[in-house]
Protein backbone atom coordinates (compact mmCIF):
# COMPACT_ATOMS: atom_id res chain seq x y z
CA UNK A 1 0.00 0.00 0.00
CA UNK A 2 0.84 3.64 -0.86
CA UNK A 3 1.95 6.22 1.58
CA UNK A 4 0.12 9.50 0.77
CA UNK A 5 2.13 12.33 2.10
CA UNK A 6 -0.41 15.25 2.86
CA UNK A 7 1.36 18.29 1.45
CA UNK A 8 -0.91 20.82 3.38
CA UNK A 9 0.02 22.90 6.40
CA UNK A 10 -1.90 23.47 9.29
CA UNK A 11 -2.89 27.43 9.87
CA UNK A 12 -3.49 29.52 12.82
CA UNK A 13 -4.40 28.28 16.39
CA UNK A 14 -7.09 25.62 16.47
CA UNK A 15 -7.91 26.84 20.42
CA UNK A 16 -6.96 30.19 21.68
CA UNK A 17 -4.85 29.49 24.35
CA UNK A 18 -6.20 31.21 27.58
CA UNK A 19 -4.19 33.45 29.74
CA UNK A 20 -5.12 35.09 33.35
CA UNK A 21 -5.27 39.41 31.84
CA UNK A 22 -6.24 38.87 28.28
CA UNK A 23 -9.15 40.25 26.85
CA UNK A 24 -12.17 38.38 25.53
CA UNK A 25 -15.32 39.75 23.62
CA UNK A 26 -19.00 38.37 23.68
CA UNK A 27 -21.35 38.08 20.60
CA UNK A 28 -23.01 40.98 22.24
CA UNK A 29 -19.43 42.94 21.99
CA UNK A 30 -19.09 43.31 25.82
CA UNK A 31 -15.29 43.05 27.07
CA UNK A 32 -14.18 40.56 29.58
CA UNK A 33 -10.77 39.96 30.73
CA UNK A 34 -9.92 36.79 32.21
CA UNK A 35 -8.49 36.50 36.14
CA UNK A 36 -7.98 33.27 36.60
CA UNK A 37 -7.55 29.68 34.54
CA UNK A 38 -7.49 26.51 36.51
CA UNK A 39 -7.87 22.80 35.16
CA UNK A 40 -11.20 22.73 33.54
CA UNK A 41 -12.43 26.74 34.92
CA UNK A 42 -11.71 29.73 33.43
CA UNK A 43 -13.08 32.77 36.22
CA UNK A 44 -13.62 36.39 34.17
CA UNK A 45 -14.58 39.69 35.10
CA UNK A 46 -17.27 41.80 32.42
CA UNK A 47 -16.42 45.31 32.47
CA UNK A 48 -17.79 47.14 34.48
CA UNK A 49 -19.14 44.48 36.95
CA UNK A 50 -16.89 44.18 39.92
CA UNK A 51 -18.04 39.97 40.99
CA UNK A 52 -16.20 37.29 38.96
CA UNK A 53 -17.92 34.51 36.79
CA UNK A 54 -16.69 31.34 35.93
CA UNK A 55 -17.18 29.31 33.06
CA UNK A 56 -16.21 25.72 31.99
CA UNK A 57 -13.34 25.67 29.07
CA UNK A 58 -15.45 24.79 26.72
CA UNK A 59 -18.59 26.90 26.75
CA UNK A 60 -16.23 29.76 27.39
CA UNK A 61 -14.59 29.18 23.75
CA UNK A 62 -17.83 28.62 22.42
CA UNK A 63 -19.56 31.94 23.44
CA UNK A 64 -15.96 34.21 23.17
CA UNK A 65 -13.69 35.16 21.11
CA UNK A 66 -9.99 36.41 21.61
CA UNK A 67 -9.26 40.26 21.06
CA UNK A 68 -5.27 40.56 19.75
CA UNK A 69 -3.88 42.46 21.15
CA UNK A 70 -2.43 45.80 19.18
CA UNK A 71 1.13 47.78 19.38
CA UNK A 72 1.44 51.10 20.25
CA UNK A 73 1.90 52.02 16.76
CA UNK A 74 -1.70 49.90 15.67
CA UNK A 75 -3.03 51.89 18.40
CA UNK A 76 -1.61 54.87 17.65
CA UNK A 77 -3.04 54.77 13.90
CA UNK A 78 -6.18 53.25 14.69
CA UNK A 79 -7.49 56.09 16.88
CA UNK A 80 -5.22 59.09 15.75
CA UNK A 81 -4.70 60.62 19.39
CA UNK A 82 -3.99 64.19 17.57
CA UNK A 83 -7.33 64.21 15.31
CA UNK A 84 -8.98 63.52 18.72
CA UNK A 85 -7.36 66.50 20.16
CA UNK A 86 -7.67 68.96 17.55
CA UNK A 87 -11.21 68.00 17.65
CA UNK A 88 -11.11 68.74 21.87
CA UNK A 89 -9.36 72.36 21.28
CA UNK A 90 -12.21 73.44 18.88
CA UNK A 91 -14.90 72.10 20.98
CA UNK A 92 -13.22 74.18 23.73
CA UNK A 93 -12.82 77.01 21.38
CA UNK A 94 -16.66 77.31 20.61
CA UNK A 95 -18.02 76.78 24.06
CA UNK A 96 -16.06 79.44 25.15
CA UNK A 97 -16.85 81.64 22.07
CA UNK A 98 -20.27 81.13 22.71
CA UNK A 99 -20.17 81.69 26.24
CA UNK A 100 -18.93 85.55 25.68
Amino acid sequence: MAHKINQARPEGITQPEIRPGDKWRDKTGTFVSVTGYAFNRVTYVRDGYEHPCIFPVDRFLREFTRVEKQTLTEWRAATDPLEKTRKLRELINARREGSQ
